[in-house]
C-alpha cells in the first residue's frame, strides 16, 4: 500500500483555479489542521467544520463576519455519511487516521474530491501569493522550494504590476466594444505590455498611464503586431 500511495504523490497534477463561492468544503476534525484548513478555505467559500469539540482559534474564525464557518458539534464515530451530502471538498483531519481512511474511502465512491492532510489527494493546496486581482500558485515537491520561490516572487510583483492588471481589465471591458476582433484586442493588449513608458507612468500616475495605453487603440494596423508574435490568450 506505501508503494501505492508513494506513486500516486507522484502523479502529474493539474494546476487549477476554483470558485468555491457555492461550494461546501466540509472538514473532519476541530483541531489544529481543521483551524488551518478552515482559516484557508472560508476566505474563497462556505465552509462546515464537524467535531465533538473545537479549538479556540475556530471558534473565534465562526465569529468572524467575513467568513462563512458553520461549527456542528457531533460524534463522528457514531457515524459520518450524512455530513458528506452535498459537499464538493472533504477534508478528513481527525487525529484518528482510520477513521480519515474511511471518511476518504465514502468521500470518493460519492465523487466528492477529497483534501488529504496526510499524504496526496485529489486536491492538493498549494502556496498562494496574491496581490490585488493577481493570484501565483506555486507547488512543488519540496517545501523548502516553495518558500524560495514565494519569496523571489513576492520580491518581483511590485504594486505595478497590480496596476497594470487593473488598467489591462478596463481596456479589455473597452476594447470589446470598439474593436470587434479579437486578434486585433489582443495585439492591443500585448502592445500596451511592450510599452516601456505605460509602465514608467504608472510610477507616475495610473490617469497618465492608462491613457498612454488607449494611445494604442488607435494606431493604425500597419503598426500592429503580426498574429505570430501574439501570445494565445490574450484579448
Amino acid at each position: 500500500m506505501a508503494e501505492q500511495r508513494d506513486d500516486k504523490s507522484r502523479r502529474p497534477l493539474f494546476p487549477l483555479f476554483l470558485d468555491l463561492n457555492s461550494r461546501h468544503v466540509v472538514i473532519f476534525g476541530g483541531g489544529k489542521v481543521g483551524e488551518r484548513k478552515a482559516g484557508l478555505f472560508s476566505q474563497y467559500g462556505p465552509v462546515r467544520v464537524l467535531s465533538r469539540d473545537f479549538s479556540p482559534g475556530l471558534k473565534d474564525l465562526e465569529k468572524d463576519p467575513q467568513r462563512r464557518i458553520d461549527l456542528v458539534e457531533c460524534d463522528l464515530s457514531c457515524g459520518f455519511c450524512k455530513y458528506l451530502q452535498g459537499a464538493f471538498i472533504v477534508v478528513p483531519a481527525t487525529s484518528d487516521s482510520k477513521l480519515n481512511r474511511a471518511i476518504e474511502e465514502e468521500a470518493r465512491c460519492r465523487g466528492i474530491l477529497v483534501n488529504n492532510v496526510e499524504e496526496a489527494g485529489d486536491v492538493v493546496v498549494p502556496s498562494i501569493l496574491q496581490r490585488g486581482s493577481i493570484a501565483i500558485a506555486i507547488s512543488t515537491e519540496s517545501p523548502g522550494l516553495t518558500k524560495y520561490l514565494r519569496l523571489r516572487l513576492e520580491e518581483e510583483l511590485t504594486e505595478n504590476y497590480q496596476d497594470m492588471a487593473r488598467l489591462l481589465s478596463q481596456i479589455r471591458r473597452e476594447n470589446k466594444e470598439l474593436v470587434p476582433m479579437q486578434k486585433d484586442r489582443a495585439r492591443i493588449i500585448w502592445k500596451i505590455l511592450l510599452d516601456d513608458e505605460v509602465w514608467r507612468l504608472l510610477e507616475v500616475s495610473y490617469e497618465k498611464a492608462y491613457m498612454r495605453a488607449r494611445s494604442h487603440v488607435g494606431l493604425d494596423e500597419r503598426d500592429s503586431l503580426d498574429a505570430g508574435d501574439t501570445p494565445q490568450g490574450l484579448h
